[in-house]
């Protein structure tokens, strides 16, 4: 694992509230962050990764002009001057399940639920950029909704399942490893599917999972162990 160092890492916040943006670059310069940039919206955001070299971006999801997933999907899918593997975490809600989902499958680094703290701040942050580095859902992108109005259109649906004799049934969400695939859909409480089935797991989706057990609803976890070499 690499050495945690917060001074080598140059961080952009992207908030369109003033006072909640100088609150988190507050709470990163309180915990050894030097190299911050800040902007109020999507598109001021890529203007400065233009012209920066970024390793993590923090960024709020509801804001004009481009939001927050328009912001994280052009960042992933290689449409800003970013590399598609720069950190991300998103700021938001743990009851926002669709825009969660959404950014699930655009595979971002970690959640930073509101209200922030410093300490959540700190490990969330911690965890970004020293986590899983690698993409595994690119041929998704394409296909995920970023506009916000519609993302909270989503409807709940009936659960997906894709089973076969190499079947099994974990009893919780910590029995999850990197490398198996989901053979059933994971939903969230309201219904909305977070994970389809299919999905082979890497070890970033599995600790937001694990992250999001709250809200994630009951259910048989059903999966397919990754293949060994006979």
């Amino acid at each position: 694992m690499a050495k945690f160092e917060p001074d080598k890492f140059t961080i952009l916040v992207v908030e369109d509230n003033n006072l909640s943006r100088k609150a988190l670059i507050g709470m990163l310069f309180k915990s050894g962050y030097e190299n911050i940039l800040s902007a109020p919206d999507g598109q001021t955001a890529m203007e400065k990764i233009e012209h920066n070299h970024i390793d993590l971006v923090v960024t709020d999801i509801n804001m004009p002009h481009i939001n927050g997933l328009q912001l994280i999907k052009a960042i992933r899918t290689g449409a800003t001057h970013a590399i598609p593997e720069t950190s991300i975490i998103a700021v938001t809600s743990l009851s926002d399940v669709e825009t969660i989902s959404a950014c699930m499958r655009l595979e971002i680094d970690a959640f930073l639920p509101k209200p922030v703290t410093v300490k959540d701040a700190r490990e969330q942050i911690e965890q970004a950029v020293i986590g899983h580095t690698e993409l595994y859902q690119q041929h998704l992108y394409d296909e995920i909704e970023t506009d916000l109005n519609s993302c909270n259109q989503v409807q709940s649906s009936e659960p997906t399942e894709k089973n076969n004799d190499q079947t099994i049934t974990l009893q919780s969400l910590f029995d999850l490893r990197a490398g198996m695939t989901l053979t059933r859909d994971i939903f969230a409480n309201n219904g909305v599917c977070l994970v389809k089935a299919g999905t082979l797991l890497d070890g970033r989706l599995v600790k937001r999972l694990c992250e999001l057990k709250s809200i994630i609803a009951e259910q048989p976890i059903r999966v397919e162990l990754e293949p060994t070499d006979a």
